[in-house]
């Protein structure tokens, strides 16, 4: 917005500005949501970059493990040090599965399950399954639609693979 380091500094010491990572700052009366990490990370991490893996799976409500970083899935080239992100690169679309919220981007239920199971090894293949299951049970998605987006991803053979875990 053009303001100036010292500027800045000035306004966080005086309550005026909160900062919520490195080079962002909010107004102090915004409401801070809990979704500002999620905005962050987008942010820092560019315009092709989507929340997914255990951050999306629980914002859906279908892990119960709260994430100690914000997974994201990037391109396979981006690389980062930033501690508080957990990348997912692939070689699938970007532009495929994913949401537009205000402020971020996060991949579909169909997307965070796929990938889920696609990254078992990352987030654990209980955790991948149980999620799927939860996600048909409470009607959060359904088996077609699944197909569907591992058709568009060109993952159906991670689909085909755990389909009779899944359904059983």
């Amino acid at each position: 917005m053009g303001f100036n380091q010292q500027t800045i500094s000035k306004l966080t010491l005086q309550g005026v500005l909160l900062r919520v990572g490195r080079g962002v700052y909010v107004h102090a009366d915004l409401p801070v949501s809990e979704e500002i990490g999620f905005e962050v990370a987008c942010r820092v991490l560019g315009e092709n970059s989507a929340i997914a893996g255990l951050s999306a799976l629980y914002h859906y409500r279908l892990v119960e493990q709260v994430p100690e970083q914000i997974w994201v899935v990037v391109a396979a080239n981006v690389r980062t040090k930033d501690q508080r992100y957990r990348l997912m690169r692939t070689g699938s679309s970007l532009k495929e599965e994913i949401i537009l919220k205000k402020g971020y981007r996060i991949v579909s239920v169909e997307r965070a399950i796929l990938e889920g199971l696609k990254f078992s090894t990352k987030i654990g293949e209980r955790v991948a399954l149980k999620a799927a299951r939860d996600a048909l049970a409470q009607k959060k998605t359904t088996l077609a639609k699944l197909g569907q987006a591992a058709s568009k991803l060109g993952v159906k053979y991670v689909l085909t693979k755990y389909f009779e875990a899944i359904v059983a």
